[in-house]
């Protein structure tokens, strides 16, 4: 009884393995047809795909190499030095765009005829050399047919070309250059009516391209600092100003959009909308930080741009006037930058260029910082000038009025008023709107 269940045992498993291996076999047959039918089918595709890169004027190539071949004889020397003088005229003529199948294939018959000579083979060498020079001839018969038939596309591209859109706005190039090329592709296969097809598309995508590129070149710069001013809040520390640099740019973009084949006029609105954003930004950041300054920060604040006004008037020769108000100080300041420009034009001759060490070297010198220093106004009033020339005399009496002690009194008890109105105003002010500003911190 046990042997009998052994057998059993043992003729089951015999069964099953059998089977396993029968099913093991037919599995694999049928993978082996899968992947034998897939090669096949890969490999009439290429066979399709190279049909379809088959340039339309082989025949022609072909007759016109084997006339070639009797052209160069047994010279496999001449016939090689040729083929390579043929690569170069292609490459100069850009081929690779205007003809891409034929430039291909000038490259494979020029290896072949270089890998012919070097093994001796000099006839091979001729006849590949000669299809170098045959296709060479084929491939700008088909550059003129293509910029005949395309000549509103390669125009657009020179137009974009002018701008810079290939670097501009690389990717959309690329992308639109592939679709020209595509189409001389056609040409060169002798496909035109697809080419009359798609043509229209593909012009229209490179006018859109143009617009971008104009766009990017002159709006884009103002919209992004427009965007920056915003984020830093120039709507509430500067609304007028914000405001205005939001309509200037909005109506660059559409004066750009409907303009922007006029290059002079595109450049001149995008700077100016430019410009306007740039304000924005930076009168936000000085209207931000004068918000935040205390007594102390205000009074530097002040200090600092006295200083900058009197280093302008030093390097006009304007005097000291920082015993005047900041304002007064400006306007005596043009006042005299007017003057010495209608001097300049009266008397050019006599005019000499101020240099910044001129400037320098006439600027007055700070008075010392002690208790017998005399006050501004009298320093500017007692002092006295070196007798000048006669051209000179003439040229003061010519001059406008100069600025006396008494006038610089008056000027400064007119401006005590604002001053204390606007102190007053900052006290009456909240707390909160005088936090710490790090631009005008001493």
């Amino acid at each position: 009884m046990p042997a009998l269940i052994i057998v059993m045992v043992q003729a089951f498993f015999y069964v099953f393995a059998a089977r396993f291996q029968e099913l093991f076999m037919l599995r694999f047959a049928v993978n082996s047809f899968s992947l034998s039918l897939l090669s096949a089918v890969f490999s009439l595709s290429l066979l399709s795909g190279c049909a379809a890169q088959r340039i339309a004027d082989e025949d022609s190539v072909s007759l016109a190499t084997t006339e070639k071949v009797g052209e160069l004889g047994n010279d496999s020397e001449r016939a090689l030095s040729e083929a390579e003088a043929a690569l170069s005229t292609a490459e100069n003529e850009d081929l690779s765009f205007y003809a891409p199948l034929h430039m291909e294939q000038i490259q494979q018959a020029l290896k072949q005829a270089r890998s012919h000579d070097l093994a001796g083979h000099t006839q091979a060498a001729i006849e590949s050399a000669a299809r170098v020079l045959s296709l060479l001839d084929s491939a700008l018969k088909n550059k003129a047919r293509a910029q005949n038939a395309l000549s509103p596309l390669f125009a657009q591209k020179a137009v974009l070309d002018d701008i810079k859109a290939s670097s501009v706005m690389s990717a959309q190039y690329q992308r639109d250059m592939k679709e020209l090329r595509s189409l001389i592709g056609m040409i060169e296969a002798g496909e035109r009516s697809k080419v009359i097809d798609r043509s229209t598309d593909v012009l229209k995508s490179l006018q859109q391209l143009e617009l971008d590129t104009m766009l990017h070149l002159h709006w884009l710069p103002a919209s992004e600092t427009l965007e920056k001013a915003d984020d830093e809040d120039a709507g509430k520390y500067a609304p007028s100003t914000f405001s205005d640099a939001e309509l200037q740019v909005e109506n660059a973009g559409q004066m750009i959009r409907r303009h922007y084949q006029n290059r002079a006029l595109a450049a001149e609105t995008g700077e100016k909308a430019l410009r306007a954003a740039q304000h924005a930004l930076y009168i936000a950041r000085e209207s931000k930080a004068i918000t935040r300054l205390d007594a102390a920060q205000a009074e530097q604040a002040a200090l600092k741009f006295e200083g900058y006004l009197h280093q302008l008037g030093n390097t006009l020769n304007a005097g000291d006037m920082r015993h005047m108000a900041l304002k007064d100080q400006t306007l005596a300041i043009i006042q005299h930058a007017e003057e010495q420009a209608r001097q300049a034009a009266k008397h050019p001759a006599m005019t000499t260029p101020v240099t910044a060490q001129a400037a320098a070297d006439a600027a007055p010198s700070e008075p010392p910082a002690t208790p017998d220093a005399l006050p501004p106004t009298e320093q500017v009033t007692d002092t006295k000038p070196a007798e000048p020339d006669a051209a000179a005399n003439q040229s003061q009496a010519e001059g406008a009025p100069q600025i006396t002690a008494e006038e610089a009194a008056e000027n400064t008890a007119r401006a005590i008023p604002e001053i204390t109105s606007d102190s007053e105003q900052a006290a009456e002010g909240s707390p909160d709107a005088i936090p710490q500003a790090d631009s005008f911190r001493p």
